[in-house]
């Protein structure tokens, strides 16, 4: 074997490391992002629950009828217990003054 054909077969070789670890990379990478954008979603669901909640809250609601409110959206089953208990998003939140 010549000098010239260990040399491709060396950089070959190397290509096809680099290639797996950049590849390996851009794996991890993509489940770094995915994990991320599951929490970023958990975190604006949360968000928006304890906006409707806060609501209706304001309009004069108990956290019983919020619950039953709530209960009726599609999936409103569980929502409560990943995004926080009526009564803890409530506790010591005054009502706002009445809209116009």
């Amino acid at each position: 074997m010549e000098a010239n054909d260990i040399a491709t077969a060396a950089l070959a070789l190397i290509a096809v490391v680099v290639s797996a670890v950049a590849a390996r990379q851009a794996r991890a990478a993509a489940r770094l992002q995915a994990n991320q954008q599951f929490k970023f979603d958990g975190a604006m669901s949360a968000i928006a629950w304890r906006e409707q909640v806060l609501d209706l809250h304001d309009r004069g609601l108990s956290p019983h009828q919020i619950r039953r409110i709530m209960l009726l959206e599609d999936g409103g089953e569980g929502y409560e217990e990943g995004n926080g208990r009526i009564e803890d998003v409530l506790r010591e939140v005054p009502r706002s003054p009445k809209r116009d």
